[in-house]
């Protein structure tokens, strides 16, 4: 297939579609859909990532590229389901919890978000955008004194839990937000 001279395609589309068409096995998926992306054609990577995944269920390339699409295009559910599971399948993939935190935050997952933050700033503690991130978080946690109401019903949440899991992890976050606020207080003296 010859390549129109509509300058709405780049090269790289019909060379990767080419490549695909050939060989509907190939893994070659993932630049295609990139490519779209590039162009705006968030659709259509999503259903060429969608079909490459169908014979590559364990792609954690593509899980992410999903992801990242998905969000991409606003379908935040399903952007979390696809990252979610690339992390299941590769729990330091670093595209995905930066991701995801950013999802997790925007949610008010904050738990969800600093886990993701640590993933990322344990393979690169100077992440600028990750601690800026995990900053915003702290704030949020209460570490926002002024508004604590959500984290407040988050906690009272998990402490009904029963299994002693809850309770360890109610504890964490117990010391967590001491912690941050100790910090919080140390900045404004």
């Amino acid at each position: 297939m010859p390549a129109p001279a509509d300058d709405t395609f780049s090269p790289e589309i019909f060379k990767f579609a080419e490549k695909l068409a050939e060989d509907p096995r190939s893994k070659v998926f993932v630049p295609l859909a990139e490519e779209y992306v590039k162009v705006g054609m968030l659709q259509e990577a999503i259903d060429v990532l969608e079909q490459g995944l169908k014979v590559y269920p364990t792609f954690i390339t593509a899980l992410v590229a999903l992801g990242r699409v998905y969000r991409q295009k606003g379908v935040v559910t399903k952007a979390k389901a696809a990252l979610e599971g690339a992390v299941k399948l590769s729990p330091e993939n670093l595209v995905a919890h930066r991701t995801l935190a950013r999802i997790y935050l925007e949610e008010g997952a904050l738990e969800s978000a600093m886990r993701s933050c640590s993933v990322v700033l344990t393979a690169n503690r100077k992440d600028e955008e990750i601690l800026a991130l995990k900053a915003t978080i702290e704030q949020q946690l209460g570490l926002n004194a002024a508004s604590p109401s959500h984290v407040t019903a988050n906690a009272a949440a998990s402490a009904k839990a029963s299994s002693p899991a809850h309770d360890a992890t109610s504890k964490k976050v117990a010391r967590l937000r001491e912690w941050l606020a100790n910090i919080q207080q140390k900045r404004v003296s």
